[in-house]
């Protein structure tokens, strides 16, 4: 069952999605999260025991699957 999107009230969509958010000045990157997509505005939901699981593997730190390399780019010398 699809949900209607909050932001502006188009279809959302079941999808896996790559999130990316930042703890303790590390950027943390999160593959095959399930989500809900909206296929207009591109809002996107996380169940409450997708966050749960989210938190958890922040707050546990436990060891990555695998390490990428990111590029840090600052606007205010650029």
């Amino acid at each position: 069952m699809s949900r209607e999107c909050p932001v502006c009230h188009h279809v959302m969509t079941h999808v896996l999605v790559r999130h990316v958010q930042t703890w303790h000045d590390r950027v943390v990157v999160f593959d095959n999260v399930p989500a809900e997509v909206c296929s207009q505005c591109r809002e996107t939901l996380f169940a409450g025991p997708v966050v749960d699981k989210l938190n958890g593997l922040l707050w546990s730190m436990a060891p990555a699957t695998r390490t990428i390399q990111a590029s840090v780019y600052d606007l205010s010398v650029a």
